[in-house]
């Protein structure tokens, strides 16, 4: 059994068809089959329903492709903390269009990748592309599927946005509010927060914000007062505590965003353990 034979049947797994896998294996569909069947015959078992015109996965090969995808994943985790041992320092340069979960990855790689070295910077989400294209950054945090055969990009994981409120303000007796509710309001706002400040500016028509680029100075005036402000459950530098308020969940579409991980195939080799650890570990945070 070699670690090909399993890459294919994950993939197979995933496309559903043998045409598409093969093509984006970038081999035959003979040699995909051929290999499969050796696969087959080392497992003493069929994993696939064979017709004439197309071939399935079993029941068995359902649960065999999924503990293959387990290997594969444990096999890239080992390569990338090798690569690590291997290396003083492994660079990575990851662009971002939001902070949190910046945060979040940077603070856990570091613990469990202590030989990683991190860089970072949060562009225009448009510019993001370019920027692995260019080889200027090495991982991405993007919110949508990139449409380039070169980058690959998988689901990382979700952000919610919250609004901490005054129990002065009538919103406070809300269990969730909308961004239409906010209209009107005058809002603190710790603005280099990538593209949710736009969202901010696009979901509250007639706000009124007072805004701060130093977190620092955000941080000790929304202890000292009480303001509206925004929050997110991974945001924990932004999520200060303060008495007389409360958190509330914002419930349209656009306060939850879905992140991937985007980083360019030719790289998996240094990168595809990295990111199969971050994947694995961000369902725990």
């Amino acid at each position: 059994m070699e670690l090909v034979q399993l890459r294919q049947l994950v993939c197979i797994s995933q496309e559903k068809v043998l045409s598409h896998a093969a093509e984006k294996l970038n081999i035959s569909q003979s040699a995909l089959s051929r290999s499969i069947q050796r696969l087959e015959d080392e497992l003493g078992m069929q994993l696939f329903s064979r017709t004439k015109n197309s071939m399935s996965l079993n029941e068995a090969g359902l649960v065999i492709a999924e503990q293959a995808k387990l290997v594969l994943e444990d096999v890239c985790a080992l390569s990338a903390k090798a690569e690590a041992l291997k290396n003083k320092s492994l660079p990575l340069h990851i662009a971002t269009c939001a902070p949190a979960p910046l945060w979040k990855l940077a603070a856990e790689l570091g613990t469990a990748f202590p030989a990683v070295s991190i860089s970072s910077e949060m562009p225009d989400e448009d510019s993001i592309v370019g920027l692995l294209l260019a080889e200027k950054a090495d991982l991405a945090i993007v919110r949508k599927p990139i449409a380039s055969g070169a980058i690959e990009s998988v689901p990382f994981m979700e952000e919610q946005l919250f609004m901490q409120i005054p129990l002065s303000d009538e919103l406070s007796r809300k269990k969730s509010i909308r961004f239409a509710d906010l209209a009107g309001k005058e809002i603190r706002e710790y603005t280099k927060t990538g593209f949710w400040h736009k969202v901010h500016r696009d979901c509250i028509p007639g706000a009124r914000y007072i805004e701060y680029d130093d977190l620092m100075v955000y941080t000790n005036v929304i202890k000292s007062q009480c303001p509206l402000t925004f929050v997110t459950e991974l945001g924990n530098t932004l999520h200060v505590e303060r008495d007389g308020c409360v958190t509330v969940p914002i419930t349209d579409a656009e306060a939850t965003a879905r992140y991937r991980l985007a980083f360019l195939r030719k790289n998996e080799p240094r990168l595809g353990g990295i990111v199969s650890w971050a994947v694995h570990a961000a369902k725990q945070w």
